[in-house]
């Protein structure tokens, strides 16, 4: 869990606007069925301007001692958003926290409050199921 929350913010950007970019692929048929480019350009620029946002605007105005519950805030909204799994919202989300979860902020054996280890683990979560849902969906 260590490698996304120590990823660089650019190349947190470069890996989820790919991982956007195939999921939008299945979520708009383009593999497999009626194709519908127009949507998949839309919606993969969609949720990659507003991970751009949340990256680079939001999370680093973010003050130290609220970094924890903006994290599980942001772990939270991720998996919220897998009920509209198309809108590329849930990997935008995502994509945020891990950024907002500062090195250090996250280990196992920690006694104390754990909000920035829940919100990462749920923005994974949010992220596996986004990407199933974008397949079956």
């Amino acid at each position: 869990m260590s490698t996304l929350t120590r990823m660089p913010r650019t190349q947190m950007l470069v890996v989820m606007a790919a991982v956007i970019i195939v999921a939008e692929l299945f979520a708009n048929e383009i593999v497999g069925g009626d194709a519908d480019v127009g949507g998949w350009i839309g919606l993969s620029a969609f949720g990659i301007a507003v991970m751009a946002l949340l990256v680079l605007v939001v999370v680093p105005r973010v003050a130290p001692e609220s970094r924890r519950s903006w994290t599980l805030a942001l772990g939270v909204a991720a998996l919220i958003t897998c009920a509209v799994f198309w809108s590329a919202l849930p990997f935008a989300f995502a994509a945020a926290t891990f950024v907002s979860a500062a090195p250090g902020e996250e280990h196992p054996g920690e006694t104390g409050e754990a909000s920035a280890s829940a919100g990462v683990i749920l923005a994974a979560l949010a992220t596996v199921v986004a990407f199933v849902l974008c397949i079956v969906g």
